[in-house]
């Protein structure tokens, strides 16, 4: 036998629910968030150990400064342009992981939204049911306070026989 609840029970603990769900969308939207800033920070990393690589490439053959010989200040420059080009690499598995859990977060945002607006859709088909119902009871009093007045003008005015 299934159990009926009163009307504003069921409003306040859907509505209840449908705050949570909210809170918990509200926090899967910000999770999202700091991933994204995450992938936006790594991504500038990235341009930024390019740069970095393209500039020292572009100075490979620039004289070395006194005192040092050139094959060890080209094997010096050399290993620093490899150097630049791992951290970039590095960095850009770093972006493939973070990316992935972005879209992780942006899942998790969807299921979330859809979870709250269906948990607000039925909140919102109760709240109309009570206006519907609400507006069935001001009907019915209209109907007995008509129905009252004209038993009152009855009684007070007889028919008169003629």
């Amino acid at each position: 036998m299934s159990r009926r609840w009163p009307l504003d029970t069921l409003l306040r603990v859907r509505g209840l629910r449908a705050d949570r769900a909210r809170q918990a969308l509200a926090e899967r939207i910000a999770e999202a968030d700091r991933e994204r800033a995450t992938c936006t920070r790594i991504e500038g990393e990235i341009i930024a150990l390019q740069f970095e690589r393209d500039q020292q490439r572009a100075r490979l053959l620039d004289p070395p400064p006194a005192g040092v010989g050139w094959p060890a200040a080209l094997a010096q420059r050399e290993a620093h342009v490899e150097l630049l080009g791992t951290r970039a690499a590095q960095a850009r598995q770093r972006l493939f992981q973070a990316q992935d859990v972005l879209r992780a977060a942006m899942e998790a945002v969807a299921q979330a939204r859809a979870h709250y607006l269906h948990l607000r859709a039925r909140l919102d088909a109760l709240e109309q049911r009570r206006q519907g119902w609400r507006g069935d009871e001001h009907a019915r009093e209209l109907r007995a306070e008509e129905a009252a007045a004209a038993d009152l003008v009855a009684t007070r005015h007889p028919a008169s026989p003629r």
